[in-house]
């Protein structure tokens, strides 16, 4: 009986559960697409930014752009005005102003206004100043034509008085004995790649860069001091191709400035030290009134190279012939030209300070006499071989366009250049024969 009941009892079937299966792929999905729509905003959010650098990247080399060719307009404005009225006005140069006058056209709305207000002009109604908000571009403009130019000892046609000429310079440049010491010390020390830096070989390697032959330079000048230079000839031997990286001299004119470091004799001490008083561009005579009185070391060396007497012992007091120089770029800054604006004015002014009260009075220092009224006389001939007085001729252009994206984020772009007001351009399609003169022989952008 309890066999029938048990065959009788309905059998309970076991189901299956697939309660919240949906929940389960919902979840997957939604996970999925979260992950798909995050990567794709993320891209578009990085593809956006690329977008506006590569647009304000632009827009800054435009602005930059936009300062170097208003340099060129005021430069042209120093060449027809200022250049050509300089025995009346004295030696003025825009070049000093122009970052002020840059602020008129590429400085913020409160720059544009404050030299408004100094001019006594409203700017705010004139039309085509500023470049808008968050931009702006800054223009700093110096002469080459101050610097000490190391191409004139060498090239295809070497002028054998101007290499002299160039090695004097140097080796009165390089003479003063705190160069010998910390914190200055340039000589005598193994650098970082164990060459030890000579005066007379590095001032020899300078020029042996870019004559023709294979010859060391033979100086035939007198050191400070009346010490004799080092006789020289012989092979150029300065072992460019000793080290793993080797290389051969360029036996030509240097391109670039930069160029110089590969010379023998030149490291970090010696360019952080000469390296602003250089320059590969222009003529060979420095234009003293382009020389800054914080680059008084270039008056110095003249000083040395151009003294009738190369035994005064006032040349070798380093303290005075700095101070001398200083006072002599200093007063010629001071009065704008006024007072000297030759070379025969500054030699007698050097001989006899009086004349420069009295420009009719004759220097009534003895020609055979080597002590002036300040300790030392200059020889006009030997002063006229390495400077002169005039129009300056290599413009040095820095400019830098910016865009503020945010408070904290801006992007720059920053364009060097040379500008020689002297060198035929080729590539000019005016016909206005003005423009047949000048143009860039450096550029660099980054």
């Amino acid at each position: 009986m309890q066999i029938w009941r048990r065959l009788r009892r309905p059998v309970l079937m076991r189901k299956r559960r697939q309660a919240g299966i949906a929940l389960v792929v919902v979840t997957v999905t939604v996970a999925v697409l979260g992950a798909v729509v995050g990567d794709f905003a993320f891209n578009a959010r990085v593809d956006l930014e690329a977008a506006a650098n590569a647009r304000d990247t632009l827009r800054a080399e435009y602005l930059a752009r936009s300062g170097m060719q208003l340099s060129r307009l005021l430069i042209k404005v120093q060449q027809a005005v200022l250049d050509k009225n300089r025995q009346y006005i004295g030696d003025i140069q825009i070049a000093d102003f122009a970052p002020y006058l840059m602020k008129a056209f590429g400085g913020e709305s409160d720059e544009r206004a404050g030299l408004g207000a100094l001019l006594g002009l409203d700017v705010t109604q004139m039309k085509g100043l500023g470049v808008g908000k968050g931009a702006s571009f800054d223009v700093t403009m110096t002469s080459d034509d101050g610097r000490v130019n190391l191409n004139c000892g060498g090239g295809l046609n070497p002028n054998v008085a101007q290499a002299q000429a160039l090695y004097g310079v140097l080796a009165a440049m390089f003479w003063p004995p705190r160069y010998d010491n910390p914190p200055w010390r340039i000589w005598g020390s193994p650098d970082a790649d164990g060459q030890i830096a000579q005066r007379d070989e590095t001032a020899r390697a300078i020029i042996d860069w870019t004559d023709l032959d294979e010859q060391q330079f033979t100086p035939q000048v007198t050191a400070p001091g009346g010490q004799a230079a080092s006789s020289g000839g012989g092979s150029e031997v300065y072992n460019y191709d000793g080290g793993r990286d080797g290389y051969k001299s360029r036996n030509n004119y240097y391109d670039t400035l930069e160029e110089v470091n590969l010379v023998r004799g030149v490291g970090d001490n010696f360019w952080g030290t000469f390296g602003e008083l250089f320059t590969v561009y222009g003529g060979c005579l420095v234009n003293i009134g382009a020389v800054p009185p914080e680059k008084w070391p270039i008056m110095a060396a003249i000083i040395r190279y151009s003294a009738k007497d190369p035994n005064n012992q006032n040349l070798l007091d380093d303290l005075f012939v700095a101070a001398l120089s200083q006072k002599i770029l200093g007063m010629m800054q001071m009065t704008g030209g006024a007072l000297i604006k030759d070379i025969d004015t500054l030699v007698r002014a050097i001989n006899d300070p009086a004349s420069l009260m009295d420009p009719t009075k004759k220097d009534t220092s003895s020609p055979s006499s080597t002590q002036g009224a300040l300790g030392l006389q200059l020889d006009a001939a030997k002063a006229k071989q390495v400077m002169s007085m005039g129009a300056r001729r290599i413009y040095r252009l820095d400019a830098v366009g910016t865009i503020a994206r945010t408070k904290d984020k801006q992007i720059q772009i920053h364009i060097r250049g040379i500008w020689d007001t002297e060198h035929v351009n080729q590539n000019t399609t005016s016909a206005d024969p003005n423009d047949l003169k000048g143009t860039w022989v450096y550029w660099r952008q980054d």
